[in-house]
């Protein structure tokens, strides 16, 4: 759909989609860290990048290790007590959820992974995870368990946090992804009539 760029790289009403994304977090979140690796034009957000500490492309769970390891990085060593003890995942192609994603997971927080639901629809792209779980979770993918995020939360638990409909989002669904030019289209319509009203 890029055109050769990753998808986040794509513009929505003049701005790449991941901008929306970095919008809806900077208020509750911080640092703020992209999974992207180095030399794909993601340093011009000014973040820092964690990129996938592993051979092969293993999808999102590696990628919420990565910034999970460069969390404990930034904090100097897993037992530091000052620091982020949690990392808040959002897929780079969401320019919808709702400004209060971050406390509403947050609000759920423990020992384990908290997701987002919409609808009755789990997605587990849009999630907390606390470091604690960072050795399960290197673990899981040592042993070649399956790579989908709901595989591992199923199997090591999780919580789940009900999200109310967005009215500022196309069918009031504020994780609308935008995985095609359709949903591009859609999506920049949808904000067009938003700037009008």
């Amino acid at each position: 759909m890029g055109g050769g760029i990753p998808k986040p790289l794509v513009e929505l009403a003049g701005r790449p989609l991941i901008a929306h994304v970095i919008d809806r977090l900077s208020a509750h979140a911080a640092p703020l860290l992209l999974a992207a690796p180095p030399g794909q034009r993601f340093e011009c957000f000014g973040l820092a990048l964690a990129p996938d500490r592993r051979p092969g492309l293993l999808g999102p769970l590696a990628g919420i290790e990565a910034g999970l390891l460069t969390l404990v990085e930034r904090n100097g060593g897993p037992s530091a007590e000052d620091g982020a003890r949690q990392l808040v995942v959002a897929p780079g192609d969401t320019p919808f959820l709702p400004g209060d994603l971050v406390p509403t997971l947050q609000s759920a927080a423990g020992d384990r992974p908290v997701i987002a639901s919409f609808a009755g629809r789990p997605q587990p792209a849009a999630s907390l995870w606390p470091l604690t779980v960072l050795a399960d979770l290197g673990r899981w993918l040592d042993s070649g368990r399956p790579l989908a995020i709901r595989a591992f939360l199923e199997a090591t638990g999780y919580r789940e946090v009900a999200i109310e409909p967005a009215p500022g989002a196309p069918g009031g669904d504020p994780f609308f992804n935008v995985n095609t030019p359709d949903d591009l289209a859609r999506a920049a319509a949808f904000l067009s009539k938003e700037t009008d009203q």
